[in-house]
């Protein structure tokens, strides 16, 4: 139904095909749009490994080992088209309960909205809200999407620690089709973060971007976008401001492959405090080796994505690569982020659903002066049809965490197998 209602649409004025946004790929699966599913399910869960933020008597980090109990889960995934506007929504929550330490109990909460409305043969406006709460960094890489029309503000693989995150964001995007070749695209987007620790940092911000696109054939589109930043962390002196020009290209081989390529550079404003060793005369008489002062830097960097789908007809595999500026994890701030990987997902047409991704997340950060992290990431899921609409599903996810040149290393596994309750005629999948 989706895909009859967007094909009436304009006839493809829905914007443009390598910069995409409102409910453009919102709810698919294995790469294909589906109609609106609700599922709910209870699940045994396993943790290797927990890391909290905490030390202990030792000042050495904490980490919680062995942890098992019951996780129930609720969502729901897909669209819904009208005559001139598509709705697309993600949401997955869970409420975990650990048996033997229920302090480390959770609830995780994902939402993704994606809006499209066409107000006109040439005007559209496309609007996506991101919100939620994650306890389980893990967890959350495991069903966070790897190819997305939005970049969430909150990577569950950029976090260092399994500490509550609360984020919210949301943007809104006007499209103008001047011709059937050629169109415009200005937009806005805002976000908070909030973290429960209070060692570690939120950030609050705005992002204001303007493209251009011109499709030079029927199956090549080539454009520029500009991109302008603000990062502030209100618990810290610090903020950052930037700039980034990219030009890009998107294409399809055939009927089944498409691939999307954007290259360019940031420029970057940093300003915050850092900590600074003294002269050793001055050490002397002030009675202290370091001391707080502020700095300001300026940089430019490359910036830039890639990605390459193929597409089948019940499976989807990805290859992407990304550059550009983040907010950082809490612990890092305006950082250089980097991550790489790719994803298979397969939706049979009667039983069963398969997932399998890995990759990694890389961040650098700008202002302060400290060694690079690192996070490698794998998974795999199943889901099986059973009678009287029960889906049997099992999970498994590794996660390898280091910070280079320093003794923090850190690897952790999750295991989840269950039972979910979901009406419909193919297969519930959640990748």
């Amino acid at each position: 139904m989706a895909s009859t209602a967007l094909a009436q649409l304009g006839g493809g004025y829905l914007g443009p095909a390598v910069l995409s946004s409102g409910a453009a790929g919102v709810g698919n699966r294995s790469g294909q749009q589906v109609d609106l599913r609700f599922y709910a399910g209870v699940d045994g869960v396993y943790d290797s490994s927990v890391q909290p933020v905490a030390i202990n008597a030792q000042g050495q980090l904490v980490s919680i080992t062995g942890l098992y109990g019951v996780e129930a889960n609720i969502g729901l995934y897909g669209s819904h088209a009208w005559r001139t506007a598509l709705l697309g929504v993600d949401y997955r929550g869970t409420f975990r309960e650990y048996a033997n330490d229920p302090s480390y109990s959770g609830i995780d909460q994902y939402l993704t909205l994606g809006y499209t409305w066409q107000q006109s043969r040439r005007i559209a406006w496309k609007a996506q809200l991101l919100g939620g709460i994650l306890d389980d960094a893990l967890g959350g890489i495991a069903f966070e999407p790897t190819v997305t029309s939005v970049t969430s503000v909150l990577s569950p693989a950029s976090l260092l620690f399994d500490s509550r995150s609360y984020y919210l964001q949301g943007g809104l995007d006007v499209t103008l089709q001047q011709t059937a070749r050629t169109s415009y695209t200005i937009g806005g987007q805002g976000f908070d973060v909030w973290r429960q620790s209070p060692d570690l940092v939120g950030v609050e911000g705005y992002g204001l971007h303007g493209s251009v696109e011109h499709r030079v054939s029927r199956t090549t589109s080539v454009g520029f976008i500009y991109q302008r930043q603000h990062f502030n962390f209100p618990k810290v002196f610090g903020q950052a401001d930037i700039d980034t020009g990219e030009i890009f290209i998107g294409t399809n081989f055939g009927r089944l492959w498409s691939f999307t390529l954007r290259g360019g550079v940031f420029h970057s404003e940093v300003s915050g405090l850092q900590t600074v060793a003294l002269n050793p005369v001055v050490a002397a008489l002030l009675g202290q080796t370091a001391a707080v002062q502020a700095y300001y830097r300026e940089d430019i960097y490359p910036s830039g994505n890639a990605s390459l789908t193929r597409k089948f007809k019940t499976a989807s595999l990805n290859f992407f690569y990304s550059q550009s500026v983040v907010p950082g994890n809490g612990i890092y701030l305006t950082s250089k982020g980097d991550s790489g990987g790719a994803s298979y997902s397969y939706t049979g047409l009667h039983k069963a659903n398969f997932g399998v991704s890995g990759g990694y997340y890389k961040l650098a950060s700008i202002g302060n002066q400290i060694q690079p992290y690192s996070t490698f990431t794998g998974g795999a899921g199943y889901s099986y049809s059973l009678p009287y609409s029960l889906h049997l599903s099992a999970r498994y996810d590794y996660r390898y965490q280091q910070i280079e040149d320093l003794v923090y290393k850190h690897s952790g596994y999750r295991v989840t197998v269950g039972l979910t309750f979901s009406p419909g005629k193919v297969p519930l999948s959640f990748w």
